[in-house]
């Protein structure tokens, strides 16, 4: 890699870098910490002194997790920046990185990191190339290779690979898991027994699931954020072709491996004359619904629509009104993944409002009803119809307490839900022939009256 950044923003960045080692300064080693009660939670392991391999990072963070200040150890005592001087590092740092030819290649972390060593080594009078962005250049040349990752889909199965965005989904079979495998014992230098180990527990966590596959030359943060980003969004675009879409009360169960939030409770009881019992199970049985994409289903989904969204998300550029349809789809998909009735009504309004109102000022349930019947009903009754439903159920939304729905509710809820499914399809279909949402709405709005 060769970073590639217009001289006179190369010198400004330098400039600003060198900048930075006036504000290093020294810290307490250690500093004073408020006493608290002692933890009784169970302690399964110690680190030692020899567990520690190379220079501690010290660092403190807020309440985000986001880092504030970072510290290094120089001559028996700690220097670093305040955190108002640390601000001015990862500003900076933030500008170096959205440069073209780094942002899609560099994680923010990495330039903060990596600006943050840079004025360490400085200090400490380690020399460091002595201009920040040919240290940076050096530091990415190191690091930065092709990186495939796979992100398994909990509760996901295809019959086979196809495109999303720069990315595709593919099964997790067991004949690429052996390749893997057979890959990792060749190397001279490996443990078998570790290896075994590590591949029979890859297998039965993952094997067989559906997985988010990206490629990218990226130093390895980068990568994984990319890559995360990437499963999140093609996730959630899937996730709209779900039962879950159409059906009040359950929820679409496939989602990133790890976080696909399986409701569970843990129950102790304890018994009159001392024995106890330990209760474990799953509360929502819609959680662990399997689904299950051969090759015609997986066709039907991406003519519907996925192929427009993945066209979408590959763009290197949009039209204002694509990208006010993409953000009304991924509001729209949040739905999928609730199973409360109430909670996919507030997630769907939200949605239509986002892409079928002009302003804040307007009536919202009249506008929002006879754009969405005239957008997608021919015949005046359906129209009606729809137009009746999506005021009924405003007034389910003003309920948005989570408690049992009637059998009448559910049924307009999931007449309802149809009806907005029925929208955002009509809409991918329509998404590259308005420039903007404006136009779009007076469209509707001139058919209306036509």
């Amino acid at each position: 890699m060769t970073i590639n950044i217009h001289p006179s923003a190369a010198d400004n960045f330098n400039k600003k870098a060198s900048e930075l080692l006036v504000f290093v300064e020294e810290f307490p080693l250690h500093e004073a910490k408020r006493a608290g009660f002692p933890s009784d939670l169970h302690i399964a392991a110690s680190i030692t002194d020899k567990d520690i391999i190379g220079e501690i990072e010290v660092a403190s963070s807020d309440h985000r997790g986001n880092t504030v200040t970072r510290f290094c150890h120089f001559n028996g005592k700690k220097f670093g920046l305040s955190e108002e001087n640390y601000s001015r590092l990862r500003e900076l740092a933030e500008r170096i990185q959205s440069s073209p030819t780094i942002r899609s290649t560099l994680s923010s972390l990495f330039v903060e990191k990596k600006l943050f060593l840079w004025i360490c080594n400085k200090f400490k009078g380690i020399e460091p190339p002595d201009l920040f962005i040919e240290y940076l250049d050096a530091e990415a040349r190191n690091i930065v290779k092709t990186i495939t990752s796979w992100i398994p889909i909990a509760n996901l199965e295809v019959e086979c690979s196809f495109p999303v965005s720069k990315s595709e989904i593919r099964p997790l079979s067991k004949s690429v898991i052996d390749k893997w495998e057979n890959k990792a014992l060749s190397k001279s230098n490996v443990n078998n027994e570790h290896t075994a180990k590590f591949y029979k527990e890859l297998r039965e966590k993952y094997q067989g699931l559906a997985a988010v596959v990206t490629v990218i030359e990226a130093e390895p943060e980068y990568a994984s954020d990319y890559a995360m980003e990437e499963a999140q969004q093609i996730i959630a675009a899937l996730g709209i072709f779900s039962d879950a879409m159409l059906i009040p009360d359950i929820r679409c169960a496939s989602n990133i491996k790890g976080s696909e939030n399986i409701p569970q409770a843990a129950k102790i009881f304890e018994g009159e004359e001392g024995n106890l019992k330990l209760s474990c199970g799953i509360t929502d049985m819609s959680s662990i619904w399997q689904w299950r994409l051969d090759k015609d289903r997986i066709l039907e989904i991406r003519q519907t629509g996925l192929d427009k969204i993945s066209s979408m998300l590959a763009a290197e550029s949009l039209k204002d009104f694509e990208k006010s349809v993409l953000n009304s789809i991924f509001l729209y998909s949040k739905s999928a993944f609730v199973s409360d009735p109430v909670e996919k009504v507030v997630y769907i309004l939200s949605s239509l409002e986002s892409i079928l109102l002009k302003n804040e000022n307007e009536p919202i349930q009249q506008n929002l009803a006879e754009r969405i019947a005239v957008f997608t009903a021919q015949e005046l009754d359906e129209r009606k119809i729809i137009i009746k439903t999506i005021k009924s159920v405003y007034g389910i939304r003003s309920k948005y307490l989570h408690h049992g729905q009637t059998s009448s509710e559910l049924k307009l809820i999931s007449d309802f839900m149809i009806r907005a499914w029925i929208f955002f399809i009509h809409l991918l279909a329509n998404a590259d022939r308005f420039q903007t949402q404006q136009e779009f709405v007076n469209a509707i709005d001139d058919l209306k009256l036509s």
